[in-house]
């Protein structure tokens, strides 16, 4: 994943056409030639429409690179007009990065790329992040709301004049320049320090190659792989011996510890090619798990990139059954509008409301009573992302019909020939359920590290690093007992260096995390599995009483005992 990657085709600017497949030597004959842009000059093009993002002064247009990424266009769209430098570099190896270059049609000036008082490039507003996507508006009026009551507080800053906004919010493109203007610095937020941060991470990222930690274990993968066989093994056995819900439970417990694989391979984190670890990550999700990899890769590379924010995160939009903000609870259409006492959320990810409705209020309320109960049947809401992913969103290359003939080929083995195989109906469903609710310890552990955290949005100008440490939490663990995790209680480093195998993130972690944040004063938190479920316990219920206090403010309204 990444928001480029193996570039092969051709990308026409306005400055001529440059050729994503030419050598290493020509693209850097072409950066010496390329034409400079302003800031200014950046936002009108990116307020006509283009995608253009920025990495190390240059700007990359990627206008029909959208449809070929292999991490989905969000990935890129969330970084129009943004500095993805660290992004880029953690989420692709050097060879790319090299390729990358023949989309490049222009450089920063250098004075807009410096900023101001050592602050660095100021941020534009990706328009994904104002609701405009393929060129018009499928937003709510919420943000325009917001914004229109900010606009009065926003200076005319690095040469983009005030212009007489409309009214009424623009349809599509072009936008008014203003609108692309980052709305103050929250306080905490200092950006000459998060550039600062920055610069330092990326030579700890120097680091981290240097010391060889990009290079695969292969005897931590022989581990897993014997571990995978006996569990296979021990499933196939029972069954075959008329044991149909200890079969259930050994599969389940395969299928638990296989999704960390594809987990990695998900994030090119086992042999660092694309199309072999988009394979081994196919075999491992469809064929063996009936889920798609394809769907888990366009998701939660979207995660890894804006994590834990509540508009952009799928990862922690799961309503009506889950809530960790109240955000999720807000009022989203103005008072006066047909829609008004409309609530909930906009999601950019599913592209629709997340509704605070009366099922919402049913579940929010007792969420952190039926956590578990939700968690024990997660697996099937993985079958509703997947196979609507597959459905509606997905492209129609040979992943797709790889993936779409490895799901077939799992409902054959699993409802036909494993399942089919039972006496009766009774038995059949007792190992369904069986096989998917030991996997639950699964969906805790991916929630776990997130769940708890910030969900504040710190606006653009906080650095990936400090993004990352600040939304996510490790999980302490004896070294033992790693693979009952699968490197996911390492999630900080896993964050900060996704494309690192799992089997050295440990050391990642003690030899280069917690040093990077105990120097910048970051905050770092990591508890043991007990304690971290119990912090997200206390989030859920926090978020529930509000729902309560919503709820009765509600009736009290209706019964005419409180006045606007």
């Amino acid at each position: 994943m990444g928001l480029v990657s193996r570039p092969k085709i051709k990308e026409n600017g306005n400055e001529g056409t440059s050729v994503a497949t030419a050598s290493t030597s020509t693209a850097d004959d072409r950066l010496q030639k390329l034409k400079t842009l302003t800031r200014h000059e950046l936002a009108e093009r990116i307020a006509e429409g283009e995608t253009l993002v920025l990495h190390r002064r240059r700007i990359y247009k990627l206008d029909r690179w959208l449809a070929n990424h292999p991490g989905g266009e969000l990935a890129i769209l969330h970084f129009v007009g943004r500095d993805a430098t660290d992004e880029i570099e953690a989420y692709h190896c050097d060879q790319t990065l090299k390729r990358m270059r023949g989309f490049c049609i222009a450089m920063l000036d250098e004075s807009d790329w410096e900023g101001k008082d050592g602050e660095g490039y100021k941020p534009l507003v990706p328009p994904v992040q104002l609701g405009y996507r393929s060129g018009k508006l499928d937003h709510p009026d919420a943000q325009w709301t917001a914004w229109k009551a900010s606009e009065a507080m926003q200076p005319n800053l690095d040469g983009i004049e005030s212009r007489n906004v409309p009214s009424t919010r623009p349809q599509g493109f072009p936008l008014p320049l203003q609108l692309l203007e980052p709305p103050a610095d929250p306080p905490g937020i200092n950006p000459a320090r998060e550039r600062a941060i920055s610069e330092d991470y990326r030579k700890m990222h120097d680091q981290v190659k240097a010391a060889g930690l990009y290079d695969l274990r292969p005897a931590g993968y022989m581990r897993e792989c014997s571990r995978y066989v006996t569990l296979a093994l021990l499933a196939a056995f029972t069954w075959s011996k008329s044991y149909y819900l200890l079969s259930s439970f050994f599969l389940g417990l395969f299928w638990h510890q296989l999704t960390f694989t594809a987990h990695d391979a998900g994030h090119s984190g086992i042999t660092h090619s694309h199309f072999w670890d988009r394979l081994i990550g196919s075999v491992i999700a469809d064929y063996i798990g009936g889920l798609s990899i394809g769907w888990w890769c366009d998701n939660h590379d979207v995660h890894h990139l804006v994590t834990n924010h509540p508009e952009h995160d799928p990862d922690i939009q799961h309503m009506p059954f889950f809530a960790i903000s109240p955000k999720f609870l807000v009022q989203i259409s103005p008072s006066g509008s047909k829609e008004e006492g409309q609530f909930g959320l906009w999601s950019s990810y599913y592209r629709r409301v997340l509704a605070y409705d009366l099922p919402s209020r049913i579940f929010l309320t007792v969420q952190h009573k039926i956590y578990y109960v939700v968690m024990s049947l997660g697996r099937f809401n993985l079958y509703a992302n997947s196979y609507g992913f597959l459905a509606l969103k997905a492209r129609r290359d040979k992943w797709f019909w790889i993936e779409t003939t490895g799901l077939v080929f799992f409902w054959y083995w699993f409802a036909y020939l494993y399942l089919g195989a039972m006496p009766a109906w009774s038995t059949r469903i007792a190992a369904l359920l069986i096989s998917h609710i030991v996997t639950s310890p699964l969906h805790v552990q991916i929630v776990l590290s997130h769940f708890a955290q910030s969900s504040e949005d710190l606006g653009l100008r906080e650095c990936f690093a400090s993004r990352q440490i600040r939304t996510t939490m490790d999980v302490l663990c004896p070294t033992y007992l790693d693979f009952l995790h699968g490197g996911l209680h390492m999630q900080v480093s896993h964050h900060l260096f996704p494309r690192i195998p799992r089997h050295n993130l440990r050391k990642v972690r003690d030899e280069f995390v917690r040093p990077f944040a105990k120097k910048w004063d970051l905050s770092y938190e990591e508890y043991t599995f007990q304690q971290g479920n119990g912090k997200v316990l206390k989030t859920l219920e926090h978020v529930a009483n509000q729902v309560k206090i919503l709820s009765m403010v509600a009736g009290a309204q209706a019964r005419g005992e409180i006045h606007r």
